[in-house]
């Protein structure tokens, strides 16, 4: 079996540095595609209480989301600093 996706429950909301609105996310889970190409989900914890929905989403798995480009890498102690 190959893992393909993260199972992920939204558990209620908070408010960001800006003022704005936002879902929070905990991932409870993966998804697995068997050989065969059924689809099995491994549960490893499930949200209990009032903000839950019932609603679980798959989404892509860390390495498959589009990475941003890498910082450059910081200068070593002997190398001389630009300022």
């Amino acid at each position: 079996m190959k893992q393909f996706k993260k199972v992920v429950a939204s558990n209620g909301k908070y408010t960001d540095a800006n003022g704005n609105e936002k879902n929070r996310y905990i991932t409870v889970g993966r998804a697995f595609l068997r050989d065969d190409k059924s689809v099995t989900i491994k549960i490893d914890s499930m949200p209990v209480g009032g903000e839950w929905n019932g609603w679980l989403n798959l989404y892509d798995l860390d390495e498959d989301r589009q990475q941003a480009p890498a910082a450059a890498p910081a200068p070593k102690a002997d190398e001389d600093l630009p300022f």
